[in-house]
């Protein structure tokens, strides 16, 4: 990983396309969940990568490339949904828990799945994301950690927490 950091740093064409094909299609998913749209994570998608190649001279400083590729597209998300927000606050009032759209898998939304959107839906926002950075962006707590800036412990209990939450709402709902 270390050679692909440095390769990516000296802005080698090959190591952007090989850091794309590793995460992409995790990156895109994690997305997915983020947003609510297939076609606002492609954009979100397409300016983590624009963004990672602008400030590759910065790689060289980077531990955990993986973690630090998803908080960019983390970053990215936030902002694509504030600008979207100040777009539809012209134009609606739609709430702040509008922006953010969980679901179990965004391919094919069904009862279950639409029960563990809602439970998600439930939790608090930090609880939550670490759910969607474990399960649907397959991150290592390490990774979670890094792309959260937060200690790996903090993540873990999160994770714990989150899942019991969970556990007791969908307990409720059935």
């Amino acid at each position: 990983m270390d050679e692909l950091v440095s390769r990516l740093a000296a802005g080698e064409h090959d190591a952007f396309a090989r850091l794309y094909d590793a995460l992409a299609d995790r990156l895109h998913h994690y997305l997915v969940a983020l947003l609510g749209s297939r076609t606002d994570a492609d954009d979100v998608l397409q300016e983590t990568f624009a963004r990672l190649a602008r400030h590759r001279r910065n790689l060289d400083e980077v531990e955990n490339l993986t973690g630090y590729v998803f908080r960019i597209a983390r970053n990215e998300a936030r902002r694509f949904a504030e600008r979207r927000s100040r777009r539809q606050v012209r134009e609606t009032s739609l709430s702040a828990d509008d922006l953010f759209v969980a679901s179990a898998d965004p391919a094919r939304p069904d009862d279950a799945g639409e029960q563990i959107a809602a439970g998600l839906a439930r939790l608090a926002d930090e609880h939550r994301e670490v759910v969607e950075l474990k399960i649907y962006a397959e991150l290592t707590f390490a990774q979670i950690a890094v792309t959260l800036d937060v200690p790996q412990g903090t993540v873990a209990s999160r994770y714990r927490a989150a899942l019991a939450r969970l556990r007791a709402v969908l307990a409720v709902d059935s």
